[in-house]
C-alpha cells in the first residue's frame, strides 16, 4: 500500500501509492446542488507527526484534528502556498497551544505544547474543553501567491470542538455556510494513529454580493446536504477499509456525488541543517559559546523532534581554549 520515497535531508518518508485509502483529500460535489465538500483521511503521515513526540492520547487526539482540520484548509490554496492554523488555549490552561501547517503541494506538519503535569493530572479522557481552559482564539494564515501574499482570520475558541470552532471561522469571516466533521485516534492493536475529516459548504453561485441560501430550494439543499455529512460515524471517518468513495456514496447516493482528482498528502517538516544554522548565527557569538555541550551546539526542530549538531567551526565560535 505504501512506497518508500526521500526528503531532500535523506530521511525516510512514507508516499500513498494510488490504491491507498490514506493520505488523501477528496474534494467532491453533490449533484443538484450548490454544495461543495472535502474528505480526508490521514494515516503514516499523522501517526509520524504524533509518534515522534510520544504526545499523550488526549492532546494526540487534539492535535491530529487539528492536523485533519489543516488539511482541509491547505485543499483550497488554488496556487503554491501554506497555510497554518495554530490553537492557543488560555493563560494557565493545560495546554498552551497546538499548530499545524500545510505547504504545497501536500505537505503535512504538527506540534503541540502542553504541560505534562497538568495533562497527566487530567487523565485519559480529557476533552477539548479542559484541555484549553474557557477561553483561546484559533488563528487560520494563508500565505501563496509570488508576492507571498499574506491574509490571517482569527476566531474564538468557544465552540465545543475544534470543529465548531472551524464552523464559527467560516460562517464569520468567510460568511459560508459550513458543515464539518472530525475524528482521531490511536488503534490500541496496531498502536498508530489514524484521523479523518469530512466538511461540505455552500457555494455563492448568482449570489455575488447578497446573502447565501436566497431562494427555499437552496436552504433545503443545504439542510439536507449537511444533516447527511453530519449522520457519518468517526469510526467511518477512520476506518482504513472503508475508501473515501465508499464513504462519500454512502452518504449522498441518493442525491449523487461526484468527485475529482484526490490530492496526495505526507509529512514533511520544513527544518534543513541550513534552516537551523541561519537562526544560530543570528544568536550573539557569546550566547554560541555558551550553547557548546561537549564540543558541539545541538539544536532540535519542534515540530519533529530531529536533533541537528554543529561543530564551532560551522557557527563560526572561535575556540580560546
Amino acid at each position: 500500500m505504501t512506497k518508500n520515497a526521500t526528503r531532500p535531508d535523506d530521511r525516510p518518508i512514507i508516499v500513498p501509492q494510488d490504491n491507498s485509502p490514506d493520505n488523501r483529500i477528496q474534494p467532491f460535489q453533490i449533484e443538484g446542488m450548490d454544495v461543495r465538500g472535502r474528505a480526508v483521511r490521514l494515516g503514516t503521515a499523522l501517526h509520524e507527526i504524533l509518534a515522534s513526540h510520544d504526545y499523550p492520547d488526549p492532546v494526540g487526539q487534539l492535535l491530529g484534528e487539528l492536523v485533519t482540520l489543516t488539511a482541509l484548509f491547505g485543499s483550497f490554496l488554488k496556487e503554491d502556498g501554506r497555510v497554518t492554523v495554530q490553537a492557543k488555549a488560555q493563560e494557565g490552561a493545560a495546554l498552551n497551544f497546538i499548530v499545524a501547517d500545510f505547504c504545497s503541494p501536500g505537505h503535512l506538519r504538527g506540534y503541540a505544547d502542553f504541560d505534562e503535569e497538568a495533562v497527566a493530572a487530567l487523565g485519559g479522557g480529557a476533552d477539548f474543553r479542559s484541555l484549553i481552559g474557557d477561553g483561546g482564539t484559533m488563528a487560520i494564515t494563508l500565505e501563496q501567491g509570488a508576492d507571498n501574499e499574506r491574509y490571517q482570520g482569527i476566531v474564538d475558541l468557544s465552540g465545543d470542538d475544534l470543529g465548531a470552532c472551524a464552523i464559527t471561522y467560516f460562517q464569520t469571516s468567510e460568511q459560508t455556510p459550513t458543515a464539518l466533521r472530525l475524528a482521531s485516534s490511536c488503534d490500541r492493536v496496531s498502536g498508530h494513529w489514524r484521523a479523518g475529516g469530512i466538511m461540505v459548504q455552500h457555494l455563492a453561485r448568482r449570489e455575488e454580493g447578497g446573502p447565501r441560501l436566497l431562494s427555499g430550494d437552496e436552504r433545503e439543499n443545504w439542510r439536507r446536504a449537511s444533516i447527511l455529512m453530519e449522520s457519518v460515524k468517526a469510526e467511518e471517518l477512520l476506518d482504513a477499509d472503508l475508501t473515501l468513495d465508499t464513504l462519500l456514496y454512502r452518504l449522498f447516493h441518493e442525491d449523487g456525488v461526484r468527485v475529482f482528482d484526490p490530492q496526495s498528502v505526507v509529512h514533511q517538516c520544513r527544518c534543513s541543517q541550513e534552516r537551523l544554522k541561519s537562526v544560530l548565527t543570528q544568536f550573539t557569538e557569546e550566547d554560541r559559546v555558551h550553547m557548546l555541550k561537549d564540543g558541539k551546539v545541538e539544536a532540535v526542530c519542534q515540530f519533529c523532534n530531529r536533533t541537528y549538531r554543529f561543530s564551532p567551526e560551522e557557527l563560526d565560535i572561535k575556540d580560546d581554549s
